[in-house]
């Protein structure tokens, strides 16, 4: 099968099914699949968000074939769902997606790509996205890259990393961990129950949006690691944070799980895709919001030291029922761990 052969057979045919022609034209896209460039349409006073993530065969998924092979449903669709999650914390709503994809002639068959295109399209369709275009080329390993697009209403301020304030209250979506438990225990009975947050992950596409519009301050996708992730907003906003381990959100199958494997999977695993946001004091998050998400507060921005070093201190603080986690205090860990999370070029 060819590049050209690829796009008719599968993306294109697979779209025309999921995707009426009039669906498109609402969405304002003029011209999708099968020209040099895509042509849309910006409503009048909208804003484009755009970001771009990479998916690498043994380093976001495994190297093995057979579960690439077996996966290719759960790859196709969060490639999708790890930019949707992006966009979402800009406070945008997900528009349109544009697909690299460098594929190994192992793959290059017309039921991996089917199966492959079957779960792009079907987060494209969950989250409101179309596929409007990209390229396609032969490489040795499997590597995906979808650029997305979003867009800011006109009366929607974008959320920044940089503007958490003192005294703000920190929150969290959903629960934390278990993809990254999953992604160390694949064969254990907890990892396997919940394969489905590391696999098929849901981007938070109408909270993001809702809190943009009362008043966030500072928004992040847990992609990383917790700690990482809100050491961005730390280091970006010039403050410090407060973290109550006992506070953070947990499945039951997690739940389960001892104490310290645990915490180190929320605050170090990635692969959550949940939002972790900054509040106002004096606003209470969207508790009933439309996607029945879960919100649950998990600390408090606070001012660091300055006779600190200011590495060590824009970063968040962790508490343990009251009492600091440190290295001559570590509980509930037996030492302080490593929480420098998911590092993409380590190795």
């Amino acid at each position: 099968m060819n590049e050209f052969e690829l796009i008719e057979k599968v993306f294109s045919k697979i779209q025309t099914e999921q995707l009426p022609y009039k669906d498109m034209e609402a969405a304002g896209i003029e011209k999708a699949i099968g020209d040099d460039a895509a042509v849309m349409a910006v409503p009048t006073g909208a804003r484009l968000v755009s970001c771009i993530d990479t998916l690498v065969q043994g380093r976001h998924f495994g190297a093995d074939w057979d579960e690439v092979e077996k996966l290719a449903f759960q790859i196709g669709y969060k490639a999708v769902a790890v930019n949707v999650s992006d966009i979402a914390a800009m406070g945008a709503a997900p528009h349109s997606i544009l697909l690299a994809l460098a594929l190994p002639e192992r793959l290059a068959t017309e039921a991996w790509l089917t199966t492959f295109a079957q779960g792009l399209f079907h987060a494209c369709k969950v989250f409101g996205m179309t596929l409007i275009g990209g390229d396609t080329t032969r490489s040795e390993n499997l590597v995906l890259s979808v650029s997305a697009q979003g867009l800011l209403a006109a009366d929607t301020p974008a959320v920044y990393r940089s503007g958490a304030q003192v005294g703000d209250k920190i929150y969290v979506s959903g629960t934390l961990g278990d993809a990254a438990y999953t992604l160390k225990h694949p064969e254990h009975e907890v990892g396997q129950e919940l394969a489905h947050r590391l696999h098929m992950p849901t981007p938070r596409i109408e909270l993001g949006p809702a809190l943009a519009k009362m008043g966030a301050t500072a928004m992040i996708d847990i992609s990383d690691g917790l700690y990482q992730d809100l050491g961005h907003i730390c280091q970006q906003s010039g403050v410090s944070m407060r973290l109550n381990l006992e506070q953070l959100p947990t499945s039951s199958p997690l739940l389960t799980v001892s104490l310290a494997e645990r915490l180190l999977c929320q605050l170090t695993g990635g692969d959550d895709y949940e939002l972790a946001f900054t509040l106002p004091a004096d606003i209470e998050p969207p508790v009933n919001n439309n996607s029945n998400t879960q919100v649950t507060c998990i600390g408090e921005v606070i001012a660091f030291a300055d006779d600190q070093n200011t590495t060590v201190a824009l970063r968040p603080q962790l508490f343990y029922k009251e009492q600091a986690v440190t290295d001559a205090q570590p509980h509930p860990f037996t030492s302080l761990p490593p929480l420098t999370g998911y590092q993409h070029f380590a190795g």
